[in-house]
């Protein structure tokens, strides 16, 4: 599943909770956190976070998220659409 450019909620464990506390994001105090994800690989998933007006890139590894939670929906329309041929 292509998770790159999706904006997505991630259950996080214990300890990848008190890690991602670490980045000075000013993330709530949860297991839950809602991340857009620049991408994924076989570390973890790249996402993109603010922190003191900026954007910044972390890497959140596999070993702290328990689950992903992705939107579902119609998903993105690539191409024309059938009324448009």
């Amino acid at each position: 599943m292509k998770l790159a450019g999706q904006t997505i909620t991630v259950i996080l464990t214990e300890d990848g909770r008190q890690i991602l506390k670490l980045t000075g994001s000013g993330l709530p105090d949860s297991h839950t956190v809602t991340v857009s994800v620049e991408e994924s690989e076989d570390l973890g998933l790249w996402v993109r976070l603010r922190r003191a007006d900026q954007m910044h890139f972390f890497l959140i590894r596999w070993d702290y998220i328990l689950a992903l939670d992705l939107p579902s929906g119609m998903g993105r329309l690539i191409g024309l659409k059938s009324s448009e041929l």
